[in-house]
């Protein structure tokens, strides 16, 4: 899913809010401050596929494609969650996410057997103070201004075990964008079915532009929420002269625990 698709639906639910009447969420005197809080935790599994440029005074210099099938062969360890924490009026929402890849290699050039070895680490924070746009019953709209944070180390070591050399080649990059944008669930009608929905998009570190985007259905339960979505994550950056163009994504399966 495009960016643009996901603001073309973002003001397709913003028509509809404009005719909502929204519910009062004016609570009892007797209600406590602990009462008004819901948590919940997400833990998810991203299925995604990466495309990438890289090019240096407008000339390409290489291209990464990698489908899902091809992380999964390679990858060595993974993590994702999703930790929220909402009022009526106000909440916290946090992303992260972690993959650390690997694959190994032998090139017989001339007489010599070279061996490569090629890591590839990503972590990837998304941290929102959020506030309430609408909500009613079993829907609600919340807007977020936050800040993402990418870290992305990449090392290929090329060694030739027979003659005792290698040589290793190390690149990191660490940059942080401010995000804004808009997050929830729209409920379809009465049934236990939901649509699940976030945008946003900022800039930052070495004129950066990210935006994240997912859009799905969902199912509702009395423990918790399961979700199926298609995501998306795009960054763009210029590190050292060069234009970086990165985009991940993807179908997720997601598993919502709220207490």
């Amino acid at each position: 899913m495009t960016l643009r698709t996901a603001l073309l639906i973002g003001g397709i639910l913003a028509a509809q809010l404009a005719t909502a009447q929204p519910v009062s969420s004016t609570s009892s005197s007797s209600t406590s401050l602990k009462d008004q809080w819901s948590y919940s935790i997400t833990p998810y599994i991203w299925a995604l596929g990466v495309r990438g440029s890289l090019s240096h005074n407008n000339l390409s210099t290489g291209q990464i494609k990698l489908t899902p099938g091809d992380l999964i062969s390679d990858i060595k360890m993974a993590a994702m969650i999703v930790a929220e924490a909402r009022s009526p009026k106000f909440g916290l929402y946090l992303d992260v996410m972690y993959g650390d890849l690997g694959k190994n290699t032998s090139t017989v050039i001339g007489r010599a057997d070279l061996n490569a070895n090629t890591t590839a680490k990503l972590s990837m924070i998304t941290l929102a103070p959020s506030f309430n746009l609408y909500a009613s019953k079993s829907s609600y709209v919340d807007g977020l201004i936050g800040a993402r944070y990418l870290w992305l180390n990449a090392s290929t070591t090329i060694s030739d075990p027979a003659l005792g050399v290698s040589f290793k080649e190390t690149s990191t990059e660490n940059i942080t964008a401010a995000i804004a944008g808009v997050k929830g669930r729209w409920n379809l009608g009465d049934s236990k079915y939901f649509v699940p929905f976030y945008v946003d998009a900022g800039g930052g570190q070495s004129s950066s532009f990210t935006s994240q985007a997912y859009l799905g259905i969902g199912r509702t339960y009395d423990w918790g929420d399961v979700s199926l979505v298609a995501k998306n994550v795009y960054y763009q950056f210029k590190p050292n002269n060069a234009n970086v163009d990165l985009n991940m994504f993807g179908a997720a399966v997601a598993v919502t625990f709220r207490f």
